[in-house]
């Protein structure tokens, strides 16, 4: 039970308990009516405790965060281990980037943990709007062990942006450094390791193609944080090389750069010169040059996943995910 349902129910329970005592007012002569409202009204009063008992237990509120069971079946035990996990994740990643969670001005960052999906363990971020108030929603679908893209989707919540690209970037950044490295897109490898296999095929995309929606990313948006996935192929590629690009600038230009990238794109379109001295096409040619250099050094892991998308694009993540986990 939510803060807004349990309120409702008190609300509920005090008309209950109101009405009980006028009945009772009635005068001497309501003896056994008397009796019966005084059993109703211990009655109330205790619906109304345990209500507000389940209210308190049905989410658990941290420093940053209201986290919450939205399957229903955790334990108190379970979700306040999950509760806790989050807030050191969110730790985490506010010390990464130097910032702070926005929860005075936004109010606390939702975390909703959910069964995984057609099982597979991921993460969104989406808002919502209750009580005429936009809140922050992270949703987590996991069930045991470290969740997947929970960094990635807390970093666009305390950085809200609206270009798919900055949020990306930003996002495997943080997921590679202090999140999971089974998340996608870097499925237990490195997202140089995608995006130079993406360039020994050929099949490169060009960050000007990746538009600040999800259509250029093969992906549509279908509302309330869910997203169809239209060519999964496509996807990982998109967000590897993002993640590549974003670790990039990480290296060369440091966190403050890229925060400040963010925060001018809420008003300007990619104002890449303006942040970085550079546009997008040198910045992009800067980086591919980097990493061919370096390339020879990861000649071993790129081999893998070029052999697991040449295979099957669609499932290469899912299948680098097992190589990884058995090394």
């Amino acid at each position: 039970m939510d803060s807004l349902n349990s309120s409702c129910f008190s609300k509920v329970c005090l008309i209950i308990l109101n009405l009980v005592i006028r009945r009772q007012e009635t005068g001497p002569d309501q003896k056994p009516l008397i009796r019966g409202t005084i059993f109703v009204s211990i009655l109330a009063a205790g619906l109304c405790i345990t209500g507000l008992s389940q209210a308190s237990s049905g989410a658990i509120e941290t420093q940053d965060l209201i986290v919450s069971d939205a399957t229903g079946k955790l334990s108190k035990d379970h979700l306040k281990e999950s509760a806790d996990q989050a807030q050191a994740m969110l730790g985490r990643i506010l010390t990464f980037w130097s910032a702070d969670s926005g929860a005075d001005r936004l109010g606390k960052i939702r975390v909703e943990f959910d069964v995984p999906r057609r099982d597979v363990y991921s993460s969104v971020f989406y808002w919502e709007k209750k009580d005429g108030r936009r809140i922050r929603v992270v949703r987590v679908f996991k069930s045991e062990g470290s969740p997947q893209m929970m960094a990635h989707k807390l970093t666009s919540a305390v950085f809200p942006q609206k270009d798919k690209l900055i949020r990306n970037m930003m996002g495997i950044l943080t997921e590679g450094h202090v999140g999971n490295p089974l998340t996608f897109p870097m499925c237990g490898f490195s997202s140089n390791d995608w995006v130079l296999a993406f360039l020994e095929m050929n099949s490169y995309i060009p960050l000007s193609e990746l538009g600040p929606d999800h259509e250029s990313w093969g992906m549509e948006d279908a509302g309330g944080g869910r997203l169809l996935i239209l060519d999964k192929a496509k996807q990982h590629k998109a967000y590897a090389e993002t993640g590549s690009f974003g670790d990039y600038l990480f290296k060369t230009y440091g966190t403050d750069k890229i925060k400040r990238l963010q925060r001018l794109s809420q008003e300007k379109n990619r104002p890449w010169q303006e942040v970085f001295g550079k546009g997008l096409q040198e910045l992009e040619a800067n980086w591919l040059k980097d990493l061919r250099t370096t390339g020879e050094t990861r000649r071993g892991n790129m081999s893998i996943v070029l052999n697991l998308v040449k295979s099957e694009p669609g499932t290469a993540c899912s299948q680098a995910q097992k190589v990884a986990s058995r090394k």
